[in-house]
């Protein structure tokens, strides 16, 4: 039986792609790096950026709280492996037959082996994730209530407080500001937690007005630090790393990030949408959502639309955010256009119940030595 998808997660899945496209928008077309500080736009790209990051976070948020309660499924990753494969090495023939980019012969082994080259870095962490999701939730469901919250607390204090507060110190800095399994995992628990424990009473602004502020304080962040170092206070000289990458609270797992997360996790949770043509909408847009980050982000794409698109020019004209949501409006939907009519393409494949058969019969297997049969 086909599970129905919930239209008000997968209304947030499609808006953490939006930030995935705004926040390479903002990076790779050269808006954060062109933009002058303290002006009107610098201010504005660097928001746009920073209430950005949660989008990682949502979607192992959103992957965690349903898999918290599934079983393992071969076909379902190797579903994924292929869509992965389709977009990696596809793509990377066009550009090779129709381009004049160099044929790097490891850049073609990269392409046939997507995951396990990190060509995708998400994808590879999230294979990760997915492959230890039964260990996890076996160490979960063994756990109480209270014992859970002790394992979430624990966990982000240790790979999300801790680096935010010794940011001097490389001790227990592991989670390389979210791009790792150690992150993926982290989070893993925490959408575990509210899989379990926590119950929507469809009060969707009681937790979206903590979910806004608590973004903003992501580029307010950035803003007060800047303003740190501009007074005495910035002759320490290791006051210098605060403003490491981005800055210490633009990571993926910074303490405002994940905070911001989670609120925003909890409000589209609460949040209650009819079913009906609308929702079908949403589905079947966020549906094409990770096609449009296996598009968008691919190695060639990526160097042949941000060469194209200078973020830069629009710097200090007023069209600027309305030039800003047209882009990511027209990468989004060209993305998913493309990705809808792979969707047609593969739906034999998918839908075969021979091949689907086949890998319930490996899973059975699996489950098998699993339980020591």
């Amino acid at each position: 039986m086909k599970k129905t998808r919930q239209a008000n997660l997968e209304l947030l899945r499609l808006l953490a792609m939006v930030f995935v496209v705004t926040a390479h928008l903002m990076n790779h077309g050269n808006l954060i790096g062109a933009a002058k500080m303290g002006t009107a736009s610098y201010y504005l790209v660097w928001t746009l950026f920073g209430v950005s990051f949660t989008c990682i976070n949502l979607y192992l948020l959103i992957s965690s709280y349903f898999l918290t309660e599934s079983r393992f499924s071969l076909w379902k990753l190797v579903k994924m492996a292929v869509q992965v494969l389709f977009y990696a090495l596809g793509i990377t023939a066009i550009f090779w037959i129709f381009t004049d980019v160099p044929h790097d012969l490891e850049y073609l082994v990269y392409s046939i082996l997507p995951i396990s080259s990190d060509f995708y870095w998400f994808v590879s962490m999230y294979v990760g994730m997915y492959v230890l999701a039964p260990v996890m939730n076996k160490l979960i469901l063994a756990l109480t209530k209270r014992q859970l919250a002790c394992a979430c607390a624990l966990a982000l204090a240790l790979v999300s407080v801790w680096p935010n507060i010794f940011y001097f110190s490389s001790a227990l800095n592991t989670a390389a500001g979210g791009v790792s399994i150690s992150w993926f995992l982290t989070i893993y628990l925490c959408g575990a937690y509210i899989r379990l424990y926590y119950q929507p009473d469809g009060k969707f602004l009681k937790w979206f007005l903590p979910a806004v502020g608590t973004s903003l304080l992501i580029p307010l962040s950035r803003f007060v630090i800047e303003a740190l170092l501009s007074t005495p206070f910035g002759a320490i000289s290791f006051l210098d790393d605060l403003m490491w990458g981005y800055s210490v609270f633009y990571v993926y797992s910074s303490i405002l990030v994940t905070a911001a997360s989670i609120f925003l996790f909890l409000a589209f949770l609460n949040l209650r949408i009819a079913p009906g043509r609308g929702a079908g909408l949403i589905n079947r847009i966020a549906g094409a959502s990770f096609g449009v980050y296996l598009i968008h982000d691919h190695y060639y794409i990526r160097e042949s639309l941000w060469t194209k698109i200078d973020g830069a020019a629009w710097l200090g004209h007023w069209y600027l955010p309305f030039a800003c949501i047209g882009v990511i409006a027209a990468i989004y939907l060209v993305c998913t256009a493309i990705e809808l009519l792979r969707q047609k393409l593969f739906a034999p494949f998918e839908k075969s119940t021979a091949i689907a058969g086949f890998f319930q019969k490996a899973d059975d297997k699996l489950k098998k030595i699993w339980n020591g049969d």
